[in-house]
């Protein structure tokens, strides 16, 4: 049988039984698409996390402004689209957030749709609205929605268990039925746990269903975000940036007092400390801080960290390795990293079995 009646039978099956079929490598090299290149894929679920005043919800306010206005954020472009964004800690911060960006970058945020109260996928009926509202926001605004934002996870659980994987799987699921009926990326802000190092909080399972995940920490004392790709499921991670905030002048209130908001500009600069657990390590050069975020990455996700799989994964970075003993005596050494025979481990993770 040649490749013409082979494929024109994949065909056949696949109209019969509603499964997607391909042979071989058929489709390499379609091209992903995305809402915001390098960041956020087309029709995926997405996830930002980190402690409270990371300043993650002032990030997934600026992605949703550059998305709503077609503005390119830090030189990945955009495919401009509306956005709905579930305020689930209610208040007023987030509308002040999106005029401290409207304020600093003259541009109108029209096409980013607010919900003022939290919507818990985890129900049907909730989800059928979000839905609805989805239609409604784009006969609207002429656009399609390209993301939905749920700020935060635990204010859109719906008193369940986040630490339960049958209640974390029921979220997903809700989140997955939400993306497919309205071809939109779900972005989840999210929380770390009380051991940052061990990533969000709750049950893995989020992080098993995750097509992307994004860690976000504040920069030491200032007013400046480090943001570090912790999972990108099809293509290659974006390396770890800083960001600055800068303040905005809103309005004056009848007490005569100025109330500002902070806008994150994106402006992409290398961290000062690409981790606040080095802070207090000096005379760091670049590739030491390279060498603990491999280790951390590694333990964080649950893997062995060997020294033959740390040097693998210097040299796969196109890192020189002929000053790895060194660099990594220098770690020890300021008590950043434990040095365990073969094995390296971070000071607070009890030793391996």
């Amino acid at each position: 049988m040649n490749d013409e009646n082979i494929s024109n039978n994949v065909k056949k099956i696949s109209s019969v039984n509603g499964m997607p079929l391909s042979k071989g490598s058929d489709g390499y090299n379609k091209q992903q698409c995305y809402v915001m290149k390098n960041h956020l894929p087309d029709q995926t679920l997405c996830s930002i996390y980190g402690p409270s005043g990371s300043y993650k919800s002032f990030l997934a306010v600026s992605w949703a402004c550059h998305i709503a206005t077609g503005v390119n954020w830090a030189g990945n472009k955009v495919n401009q689209g509306a956005v709905v964004y579930i305020v689930g800690e209610g208040g007023i911060g987030v509308s002040r957030r999106v005029k401290a960006w409207e304020n600093i970058y003259q541009k109108e945020a029209d096409n980013l749709w607010l919900v003022n109260r939290p919507v818990f996928p985890v129900r049907r009926s909730e989800i059928s609205t979000l839905v609805e509202l989805v239609k409604y926001i784009e006969d609207m605004s002429h656009f399609p929605v390209r993301l939905i934002i749920f700020d935060t996870l635990a204010r859109c659980f719906g008193g369940k268990d986040e630490n339960d994987a049958r209640d974390m799987g029921a979220f997903i699921e809700g989140c997955d039925s939400l993306k497919n009926k309205t071809s939109a990326t779900v972005l989840v802000v999210h929380h770390s746990g009380k051991d940052e190092s061990k990533g969000a909080r709750g049950s893995s399972s989020f992080r098993a269903a995750l097509d992307v995940e994004f860690n976000v920490k504040r920069e030491a004392e200032e007013q400046a975000l480090v943001l570090s790709c912790t999972k990108m499921k099809d293509a290659e991670e974006p390396k770890s940036n800083a960001y600055e905030l800068q303040k905005s002048e809103l309005f004056v209130d009848t007490d005569g007092e100025s109330v500002s908001s902070l806008a994150v500009i994106d402006s992409a600069r290398r961290p000062k400390y690409l981790f606040p657990e080095l802070s207090e390590v000096s005379n760091l050069t670049l590739n030491h801080k390279i060498l603990w975020g491999i280790i951390n990455n590694r333990l964080e996700n649950g893997e062995k960290c060997t020294k033959k799989s740390i040097r693998d994964d210097l040299k796969s970075q196109g890192i020189d390795i002929k000053h790895f003993t060194r660099w990594l005596k220098k770690l020890v050494d300021d008590g950043a990293l434990v040095d365990n025979g073969e094995e390296i481990l971070l000071p607070s993770l009890p030793e391996a079995p």
